[in-house]
């Protein structure tokens, strides 16, 4: 059984896996091998983790959202998506963790989905081989070549975005730096204002870009990553609900009840009771 804290705790990436990693380094090891973690189901990490599944199947949820997961399947998980996986015994594959650090300036990992997934059958075995092999015997230069290696395998699976490019314009990076700071700072501040005045724009044209760009407006982006980080909370902490609303900058009890009410298609309590068993 997982507790409470390995799900709330940001997992470093030298505290799981199996060799020595510290940030800016990328390291690979095999699928067959991380099956059952250091670190009880579920938990989150303070790095990116790609798992590429040769063969195997059993799911993988991400928060809150199960995956089925079957061979030469590849996902992408980001800092802080709380997730557990159950696979046969029998699966293989790899899994490459790395960070921020360990890629070069004009790359970026938000280019992918929050929920990075592909079904691929043409993913060459080879190069994850050979990123092994640099892994395991490394010398002076093994960490540059293992981040050129990931460059490339990260450029091969934007070719399967729906836009594929890992270049980006001017919109797409104030999104980006919009979401980016959100990220930062959503806890205590709900308002688009705030961001807007980092960004050097007026909230109105920050709102109207993003509803253009996502579809979404600035204040539901806002919404919909407290709403997540609530439900995390909700099931993975005994924290009560007013002490998770005073938790994510609502002072007002009675505001954030309201909040869960208008975002959620049931009470807190029973997506708590739901979401544990």
């Amino acid at each position: 059984m997982p507790t409470k804290k390995s799900s709330r705790t940001w997992h470093a990436i030298g505290t799981l896996g199996i060799g020595l990693a510290e940030r800016g380094d990328v390291r690979i090891n095999r699928l067959q091998d991380r099956l059952a973690p250091k670190i009880p189901f579920p938990h989150k990490h303070d790095f990116y983790q790609l798992i590429f599944v040769k063969t195997g199947k059993g799911w993988h949820d991400v928060d809150f959202t199960r995956h089925n997961v079957h061979s030469s399947q590849v996902f992408i998980l980001k800092p802080g998506q709380v997730h557990g996986w159950e696979l046969a015994k029998s699966s293989k594959g790899f899994v490459v963790e790395f960070t921020n650090e360990s890629l070069r300036s004009y790359f970026s990992v938000d280019i992918f989905p929050d929920v990075a997934k592909w079904d691929l059958k043409n993913l060459p075995e080879s190069l994850f081989v050979e990123m092994e092999a640099e892994f395991m015997h490394p010398d002076k230069l093994s960490q540059q070549v293992l981040q050129g290696y990931l460059e490339v395998l990260l450029l091969k699976l934007s070719r399967d975005l729906e836009e594929p490019t890992a270049k980006s314009t001017v919109k797409e990076d104030l999104h980006r730096e919009f979401r980016d700071l959100v990220e930062v700072h959503f806890k205590t501040e709900h308002a688009v204002e705030f961001y807007a005045e980092l960004l050097k724009i007026s909230a109105k044209s920050l709102s109207a870009k993003i509803q253009r760009l996502v579809g979404q407006s600035a204040k539901d982006i806002i919404q919909e990553r407290l709403l997540l980080e609530a439900k995390r909370l909700l099931v993975y902490s005994h924290l009560s609900i007013s002490e998770i609303g005073y938790d994510l900058g609502f002072e007002d009890a009675n505001y954030f009840s309201r909040f869960l009410k208008q975002n959620m298609e049931e009470s807190a309590m029973k997506f708590r009771e739901r979401s544990q068993k």
